[in-house]
């Protein structure tokens, strides 16, 4: 696993650390950029689908914007701990799938908004 490059400051402003279960890093990786946004999500990333959401966006954001390669942490849990990495601060966004949890995260004040995505259950298909 990469060492993850979190300043005293960073890891002040960003309590708990949790380790991430991967760390893409796009095309960057030689580069060793800095982590700059931890995701929360089960099966996005068991199925890889974070990995390439992830590395498609560091490109293209770089490129677009000339800012310094980033990299992004995949923390791996499960809805409940999605929203307890939320309002600890340990994440900055979660991927989750239970509408009525979401809505419950929003009473409570630890999430300001939640966005409609995609449902939890999908399939890639193509020619055999």
């Amino acid at each position: 696993m990469a060492s993850v490059h979190f300043s005293p400051d960073d890891a002040r402003n960003h309590p708990p650390y949790i380790e991430p279960e991967l760390i893409y890093y796009g095309s960057y990786k030689d580069d060793n950029p800095p982590i700059r946004l931890r995701i929360a999500t089960g099966g996005a990333g068991q199925s890889g689908l974070l990995r390439a959401l992830a590395d498609g966006f560091i490109d293209d954001y770089v490129q677009e914007t000339g800012c310094k390669p980033f990299a992004i942490a995949w923390i791996k849990c499960d809805t409940a701990g999605s929203f307890n990495n939320l309002a600890s601060g340990a994440v900055d966004l979660s991927i989750t799938y239970l509408p009525a949890a979401e809505a419950i995260a929003m009473q409570q004040g630890f999430t300001d908004r939640s966005v409609y995505a995609w449902r939890d259950h999908y399939m890639l298909v193509g020619p055999s």
